[in-house]
């Protein structure tokens, strides 16, 4: 009965041990993903530019050992698990963490092989506050485990935010708030871009927005994070992945949110952009859940919006916009309603509203073929 007693002691204080040293590694990491962020404040509204004083480099991911992920999530044990998807089940893994892990059976048909390690680690970039950062990753026989920041409390995807179901837990956008989604999410893949990172999954799903960031303020800055960057290279097995197809679904997901209808195959840029195209963007948004603009000058800035997911959307891969373009239109857009608002302003925010607004638009980018406007990426 002693000895029993002992040993379940020592499991516990070992248990604790790995999870304690788990969280440690991270917590380093995450340490200089702050610094290095403070560093670059400068560049939070645009990219930085690679070889730029304020492009950073990334950490090396570290390789934590599989048995201290797997006390750390006791053993991936049910009761860990905080999300569920169809190559990953997600485990809550210590203070501010979670392990994707991967389900047995892919990894028996060996999605990623011998590529999985410098896979991910090719995914390492500098901080960024609209990213969810991958913090690290282990591997071991018939486990492949990528740890990641955790989502805090009261996130949900922008999947979730839009849908039509469980209206009482999940909070209706305002039109300010879905230009800080617009926008963060357009810095994030900047930002990826411009580190060589090619996101390849931009879908609302894979768009997190912490909805219990209140009002339309500062806060929703930096309130929307993309997560799931980079890894359909070796899910899917693919090679051909480009930063072109990453701004066309970008384009799809922009014109979600304006319009408050999926994207179902292709059919909601069917409906929407020959409304765009002719002007008429006021009547595809989505007024039943976020209202019509208040005045003439919310209106312009919807339709500028709505404008950039034209662009995304509807010219094929060799015209479309760069996501630094993109990124910087829509933070404008952010921009403008915080001024509405009387939010203080950084000094990368300030300008003139017209700025930019129909650089998208010129005549060499407007396609107008059937057969190009809505062909998805291959």
């Amino acid at each position: 009965m002693h000895d029993a007693a002992v040993a379940a002691v020592h499991h516990a204080l070992v248990a604790c041990a790995a999870a304690a040293l788990l969280a440690l590694a991270v917590a380093l990491f995450l340490l200089w993903r702050r610094r290095r962020a403070a560093a670059a404040r400068g560049t939070d509204g645009a990219v930085s530019r690679p070889g730029s004083a304020a492009a950073t480099t990334a950490a090396p991911l570290p390789v934590v050992p599989l048995a201290d992920v797997e006390r750390a999530t006791d053993g991936f044990h049910p009761s860990r698990v905080i999300g569920q998807g169809r190559h990953f089940a997600v485990y809550a893994a210590g203070p501010g963490v979670a392990a994707k892990r991967m389900h047995p059976h892919l990894v028996l048909v060996d999605p990623g092989g011998r590529r999985f390690p410098a896979a991910v680690r090719s995914l390492a970039v500098p901080p960024h506050p609209n990213l969810a950062a991958i913090v690290g990753l282990t591997e071991g026989p018939g486990e492949r485990v990528i740890l990641v920041e955790r989502a805090p409390v009261g996130a949900a995807s922008l999947d979730r935010l839009l849908g039509e179901g469980d209206a009482r837990h999940i909070p209706t956008l305002s039109w300010r708030q879905r230009a800080a989604v617009a926008a963060g999410a357009a810095r994030g893949l900047a930002h990826l871009h411009a580190h060589g990172v090619v996101h390849g999954r931009v879908r609302p799903c894979n768009v997190l927005v912490n909805a219990s960031t209140g009002g339309g303020g500062a806060r929703w800055r930096h309130a929307t994070r993309l997560t799931d960057y980079g890894l359909a290279a070796f899910l899917d097995r693919r090679d051909d992945a480009r930063a072109e197809d990453d701004v066309y679904m970008f384009g799809a997901v922009l014109l979600e949110l304006l319009t408050g209808r999926r994207w179902d195959g292709g059919r909601l840029a069917d409906w929407a952009l020959p409304h765009i195209r002719a002007g008429g963007g006021m009547e595809v948004l989505d007024v039943a859940r976020a209202g019509a603009p208040a005045d003439k000058a919310e209106a312009r800035l919807l339709a500028r919006a709505a404008r950039v997911a034209l662009a995304c959307v509807g010219n094929d891969g060799r015209s479309r916009p760069g996501m630094p373009e993109v990124s910087t239109i829509l933070s404008d857009v952010e921009a403008a309603y915080r001024r509405r608002d009387g939010a203080p302003m950084g000094e990368d925010e300030e300008g003139d509203e017209g700025r930019l607004s129909g650089c998208l638009l010129g005549p060499s980018r407007s396609i107008h073929k059937a057969d190009t406007l809505l062909r998805p990426p291959v």
